[in-house]
Order: C-alpha cells, then structure tokens, then sequence
C-alpha cells in the first residue's frame, strides 16, 4: 500500500526468534507513526496488509471522526468429565472490531508469541492501545481523507497541507478538476469578492495555493513546491 501521511501507516519488518527456537517474521501497525501492536508470526506480513486494508476501508466508510474500537470473544462451553472436573479448553481466538467490523483476529499464535495468557487478554492490550492512538489523532486520520498528497499542473507540483484554511469567503472555481477533484483557488488580495465570483477563472500560471474540498466541507491547502 501507498504510504499516506494522512494515516501515517509504517511498515517495519524484522526477524524474531520465539523461546522455542522457532524463527517468525514480526511486523508493525502504526497509525499517525504511533506504534499500537506488533504481529510476530510467520503469516505476519500478509496479516498486516489484510490489517491495513480493513482499516483503510472502515476509515472510508466512516460518516462521521468517530473510531470505536470494541472486541469480540468466542466462549464455548466448558467440557466437563464424568467427574465434573473441568477440561483443559483450548485458548479461543478474539476479535478486535473497529466500528463494529472486523479489523485483526488475535490468535492463540499471537498470545503465545507475545508472552500473553490468552488471546482475549492481547486482544484487550492491543485493542485498549489502538483507541487511545485513534483518540489523539482522529482529526489527522480525517483531514485528508481520499485527497491525494500532491497535485499537479502545468508542470508545477503543489504538496498537501496538513492544516485546513479558514473560510472566509473568499474561495472560487471555475470547475477545473485534477485528479479527479475540483480546484478552488483564493480571490486575490484587493480583488471584490462579489465581482470576482461572477466568472471565475483559474489563473494562468496557476496561484501559489490550490485547495480541495475534503469531506467536511473544509477547504484543504496544496502549497507551490519550491
């Protein structure tokens, strides 16, 4: 996947070697660069990039900056003996669910390779330090959805802010789209508004800054790179 600074996903791959002896692959999810759990099996690299596809689709399907992080546990029953003593149970997968839908299956693997008694227990660690990350960065992850980072015209290249612009009335189009977004551009300074919106055109060459409607209706700045 295309790293995107609106997410700040990373990707960071290494070798690790379990107490058994056994060599697995490890893994890293992060969001807005902030580290919230490590995969350590030998399935880890596809794991991830199923993981990180889910959460850019449910980010997608978000209508609102609102990201709520809930498990789900399998409990079967307790199989007992003649003697009414307990069986040993197999540990039970759990599932952490963003928005209600599935995001990652903690496995017994999992809990294993991570010292954990259960994979319900690493499941609520993970899952507990996955909200707190959506928490402090929700307007970053929401900001620039589905905005590309650059724009290009004409041969200039404008690179993405990370700070909406103020509406203060002053943004115009005259329905030019790049990439498949229409580009709105300010009213020159001393420029009237009222007479400036009448028949706009997109300057040429093109001003400094660009800016692109992001789903919140906040005007999004793309600056001249220099």
């Amino acid at each position: 996947m295309t790293m995107r600074n609106w997410v700040g996903l990373l990707l960071s791959a290494a070798i690790w070697a379990s107490p058994g002896g056994a060599v697995w692959a490890q893994k890293e999810f992060r969001v807005a660069n902030e580290l919230v759990l490590t995969l350590r099996t030998p399935d880890a690299p596809f794991r991830l990039r199923l993981l990180e596809q889910r959460f850019q689709e449910i980010l997608a399907q978000a209508t609102g900056p609102q990201l709520q992080v809930s498990l789900e546990t399998s409990s079967p029953e307790t199989p007992v003996t003649s003697l009414s003593a307990p069986l040993d149970v197999e540990p039970q997968p759990a599932r952490i669910l963003l928005n209600g839908q599935l995001l990652l299956e903690v496995t017994p693997a999992d809990a294993e390779a991570n010292s954990t008694p259960q994979p319900v227990d690493l499941a609520r660690i993970w899952g507990d330090r996955l909200q707190t990350v959506l928490n402090q960065n929700q307007q970053q992850l929401f900001f620039a959805l589905g905005l590309p980072q650059q724009l290009s015209w004409k041969g200039r290249l404008y690179n993405r802010a990370e700070q909406a612009a103020a509406d203060l009335g002053r943004f115009v189009t005259d329905g030019t789209r790049l990439q498949n977004q229409v580009v709105y551009w300010e009213i020159p300074a001393g420029e009237d508004p009222f007479g400036f919106t009448y028949k706009p055109v997109l300057p040429d060459p093109p001003p400094e800054r660009l800016f692109l409607l992001n789903r919140y209706r906040q005007f999004v700045p793309y600056k001249l790179s220099s």
